[in-house]
C-alpha cells in the first residue's frame, strides 16, 4: 500500500499545477457564466416587458419565474459544457499518463518497471491519479454551483427558501437525458462514479495493448476501446425503454468490462509490456 501511495504522490506532483489551473478555470467559467446568464436573462425579460434592459425586471415577483425557468437553465447548460470539457481533458490524461513515461527524455517507464515491487502497482497509482482528478472536478462543481446561486441571490435579491440548494434548484430541474452530473443517487453512481471508473480502465487497457504489440498494437488498443463504447451504446439503446432491465444490463456490462480490462492489463504488465 505504501508503494502505491508513493507512486501516486509522484504521479500527482507531475500534474498538480496544471490540474489546479484547470480547477481555477472552471471556477472562473462558472462566475462568468453566472454573470452572462443574469445579463442575458435581463435582456430577454426586458424585451418581453417592453422596457429598457435592467435587472429590476428580475427582482419582481414575475422575475422569479424567469430566474427558475430560464436563467437557471442557461447557467446549467453553460456550466455543464465546461464540466464536460474538464472531464474530457482528465480522460485524455489517461493516455498522457502512460505515454509520457515512454517518450520522456528520462524514459521514466524504465525506472518504474525495474522498481522492486509488483508492476500492477504502477497501474493502480495511475488509476487513482486519473479517477481522483475526475472526481475532484465533479465534486468542486457542486461547490461552484452553490457559489453561482449565492451570486444570483445577492445580485437579484432572490428571497426564496432553499434557492441556494444545488440539488433542488439546478440538478432536479434538468433534462435527465442531457445531464452530466445526476441528481438521483442511482444515476449518479452509474454514470458519474462507476462510469468514470470503467472509462479509465478501458482506456488504460487500450494503451497497454498498443504498447505490448509493436505492429498491431494500435489496432488492438483502439479496437478494444471502440468496441467497449459501441457495446455500451447498443445495450443502452436496446433496453432504454425498460429502466429496470437497463439498470441490470448496465451493471452486468460494467462488471464484465471491468474484470476483463483488469485481467488483460495485469497480464500485459507482467508478461508483455516493455520499453
Amino acid at each position: 500500500m505504501n508503494n502505491i501511495l508513493t507512486l501516486y504522490d509522484m504521479e500527482f506532483k507531475r500534474i498538480y499545477k496544471i490540474y489546479f489551473t484547470l480547477i481555477g478555470i472552471l471556477l472562473a467559467s462558472n462566475i462568468g457564466a453566472t454573470l452572462f446568464s443574469i445579463y442575458n436573462m435581463s435582456s430577454r425579460a426586458s424585451d418581453t416587458e417592453g422596457n429598457p434592459i435592467t435587472m429590476n425586471v428580475l427582482k419582481s415577483e414575475k422575475g422569479i419565474k424567469y430566474i427558475y425557468e430560464y436563467l437557471i437553465g442557461d447557467l446549467a447548460s453553460i456550466t455543464k459544457m465546461v464540466v464536460a470539457f474538464s472531464v474530457l481533458l482528465c480522460l485524455l490524461y489517461s493516455l498522457v499518463i502512460w505515454y509520457r513515461d515512454y517518450f520522456s527524455k528520462s524514459k521514466t517507464i524504465a525506472t518504474l518497471l525495474m522498481l522492486p515491487q509488483k508492476r500492477f502497482n504502477i497501474y493502480i497509482s495511475k488509476f487513482i491519479t486519473v479517477t481522483s482528478m475526475i472526481f475532484g472536478v465533479i465534486s468542486v462543481q457542486f461547490l461552484f454551483w452553490f457559489i453561482d446561486l449565492v451570486i444570483i441571490k445577492a445580485i437579484l435579491n432572490v428571497n426564496v427558501d432553499g434557492f441556494t440548494n444545488v440539488f433542488e434548484t439546478i440538478l432536479a430541474n434538468q433534462n435527465r437525458f442531457s445531464n452530466l452530473i445526476f441528481n438521483q443517487p442511482i444515476d449518479f453512481l452509474m454514470i458519474d462514479v462507476f462510469g468514470v471508473i470503467i472509462a479509465v480502465v478501458v482506456i488504460f487497457t487500450g494503451v497497454l495493448m498498443e504498447r505490448s504489440h509493436k505492429k498491431i498494437g494500435i489496432i488492438l488498443g483502439g479496437g478494444y476501446i471502440f468496441a467497449s463504447i459501441i457495446l455500451y451504446i447498443c445495450l443502452t439503446a436496446q433496453y432504454a425503454q425498460y429502466v429496470d432491465i437497463l439498470l441490470k444490463v448496465q451493471i452486468a456490462y460494467y462488471i464484465v468490462i471491468f474484470v476483463i480490462s483488469i485481467l488483460i492489463s495485469r497480464a500485459l504488465l507482467n508478461k508483455r509490456i516493455g520499453l
